[in-house]
């Protein structure tokens, strides 16, 4: 057997070229033939639509999101789907019991007409809720869950959300073996079949022994302590058996940073059934991190950051960072800005759910008419009174030195130790918060320093808003409003250049560079201002994939007393900008001019940054 088929192999090479010559030959002739046949087909689509029988809508309205239309093709839709998509439509109006036939065109026919016969059957409207079972809550208050009231269509939407607000709530309240059977009574006596008809829902509920939460397992760590986890559980054993709050300590547990995987599972005790013993399983991930930054401010300045985070210092998740921020102006000796920091953090303070945190840090700041160095410590707590609203206080002593050269409100005082306590308050609904489409940011912040703490005497208060509005699924509108005050007071006559403000450039009002709006010296440099006023309007538009596009107006002041608020001592400028998502926030690119000045389009300014401006 081999003899022979190796013998062909060696002597028939011209036979093995002819063979393969005739096959090609023939897949061509294939391939010529199918791509003809394809040309001359046509795929048959709808040519129209026939719709008999009692309408009780437009006839676009029954096949909305049916995918059914003139011109639609016939093969990508079928009689089922279609006659599926008008049912539901019909339901949603009330229409409970419609019978719909839908017929297909046969292959040979010359005009390919959809028939569609409906009889919508009579409308049910409410009459009432019924409820049997009932002892653990007010029927009155379960029947506040159905969203519809009266009178109006009972629709299969509503009743579904009544069933689930139901057995949530019977949840959070420890009865998770609560069933729920809704149905729906006869008509009442009197109902024609071409007009509404009343009918009730009843709800008959089998609530169940309450379950409270037994024991609690954790399994999966190797490097952070079981209290760490255990003590984010918003339930503790004995408790009954909350089910939404167990769902928030999966969400607080996640965000400490410590896990990429967290899941809880149930088992009711074999001897009784009433406890239901949890297991905690998590997945540590590498939680250290470093985080680089940087952006383009003005033509003339840019800035990097770099910041070190071990988030989980003995275990139990304290958190030790390291950061530095550099900014620089480009191609000129204008200035430059250091400010490094250690962080220490300890999220439970003394077991509470106060977190403490001690902070140390230097600043350098050179600009051509400030110069501030200065070594400061930082003690506060802060603590979530609710799940967003955020309170923070704390002390700082801060040992500075500042000058503005031969013109401004110079210290004179060369280094002086300074005390001062501050405290905010911050509002966040934000969603998401990387790039919010809808929700609030509320800023109130306030310090004072010297006086009887000692040191420079002067305070300082912040007020800011930001709205987002979606109007779309892909256009938000956005909104930003800030003011802030910063005066000395008593012996004090000066304020020293980090806590005065400082507008102009990407982040504020772009179309000017950077810091150049407000008070400046006789040079024209800029000073800061003791009063601060800033409105930024953005409109936010998803155009294809991850790219966006943003239209913007900005507008603000500074001025060092409230008689020398004038608007031609403020700035407005307005622009375009470009948007790229990815998992870290938006890459912007904006270009921004300002319309009052002479020739304003060839002073536009560039800028370039990560994540959104406000």
């Amino acid at each position: 057997m081999l003899e022979p088929m190796s013998r062909s192999i060696h002597t028939g090479t011209g036979g093995t070229n002819l063979g393969s010559f005739r096959i090609r030959t023939a897949v061509l002739i294939c391939l010529l033939a199918l791509s003809s046949i394809a040309g001359a087909y046509e795929e048959p689509v709808v040519d129209s639509i026939s719709v008999s029988g009692d309408l009780p809508v437009s006839i676009s309205h029954l096949l909305d999101g049916t995918g059914l239309s003139t011109g639609s093709s016939l093969l990508r839709v079928t009689p089922t789907e279609a006659q599926a998509g008008i049912v539901y439509n019909l339901k949603a109006l009330g229409y409970l019991d419609p019978e719909v036939t839908v017929t297909w065109p046969l292959w040979g026919d010359s005009e390919r007409i959809v028939r569609i016969d409906i009889e919508p059957g009579t409308r049910s409207l409410l009459s009432g809720l019924v409820f049997e079972g009932v002892s653990i809550f007010a029927a009155d208050s379960l029947a506040s869950f159905y969203s519809g009231g009266p009178g109006l269509p009972i629709t299969p939407s509503d009743t579904l959300d009544l069933r689930n607000s139901i057995l949530d709530t019977y949840g959070e309240r420890g009865y998770i073996h609560t069933s729920i059977s809704i149905q729906l009574l006869a008509m009442e006596e009197g109902a024609d079949q071409d007009e509404d008809g009343y009918r009730a829902i009843e709800c008959i509920l089998s609530e169940g022994p309450k379950s409270f939460l037994g024991s609690v397992s954790i399994t999966g760590l190797e490097t952070v302590r079981s209290a760490v986890v255990s003590r984010e559980l918003l339930i503790s054993s004995g408790d009954s058996l909350n089910m939404e709050l167990l769902r928030l300590s999966i969400s607080a547990i996640y965000q400490l940073g410590l896990f990429q995987d967290v899941r809880f599972t149930y088992a009711p005790r074999s001897n009784d059934s009433t406890l239901v013993d949890l297991d905690v399983l998590v997945s540590e991930t590498n939680y250290r991190r470093i985080d680089l930054g940087t952006g383009y401010m003005s033509p003339k300045a840019i800035f990097g950051s770099a910041s070190w985070l071990h988030p989980n210092i003995m275990g139990n998740n304290q958190k030790l960072s390291l950061s530095m921020y550099y900014m620089t102006y480009i191609d000129s000796d204008d200035g430059e800005k250091i400010e490094p920091d250690i962080t220490y953090e300890e999220p439970w303070f003394l077991s509470t759910r106060w977190s403490w945190q001690l902070k140390f840090g230097y600043l350098y700041l050179r600009l051509p008419a400030l110069y501030q160095k200065s070594w400061s410590v930082t003690s506060s707590f802060a603590r979530d009174l609710t799940s967003h609203l955020r309170l923070t206080s704390g002390y700082s002593l801060e040992y500075e030195v500042y000058d503005e050269g031969e013109v401004g409100e110079s210290s004179g005082e060369g280094w002086v130790t300074t005390s001062s306590i501050g405290a905010s308050l911050v509002h966040d609904s934000r969603s998401p918060v990387l790039n919010a489409r809808r929700g609030h940011w509320f800023l109130g912040s306030g310090k004072i320093s010297g006086g009887i703490l000692g040191g420079r005497d002067y305070f300082r208060l912040v007020a800011e808003a930001r709205l987002y509005l979606p109007v779309s699924g892909s256009l938000t509108l956005a909104g930003r409003l800030r003011s802030g005050g910063a005066f000395p007071y008593g012996d004090g006559n000066s304020v020293p250049p980090d806590d005065r403000f400082f507008l102009g450039g990407g982040t504020s009002i772009r179309g000017y560079s950077f810091n150049s709006i407000g008070p400046k010296d006789d040079e024209g440099n800029p000073l800061g201002g003791r009063i601060e006023l800033l409105g930024n309007f953005e409109v936010r538009a998803d155009v294809i994939g991850d790219f966006g596009i943003v239209l913007f107006v900005d507008g603000g002041g500074l001025w060092n007393a409230v008689e020398d608020i004038v608007v031609a001592n403020s700035g407005f400028g307005t622009g375009i900008g470009l948007r790229y998502n990815t998992v870290f926030g938006p890459i912007r690119l904006d270009y921004g001019f300002a319309p009052t000045w002479s020739n304003s389009l060839k002073r536009g300014k560039l800028y370039i940054g990560i994540g959104q401006v406000f």
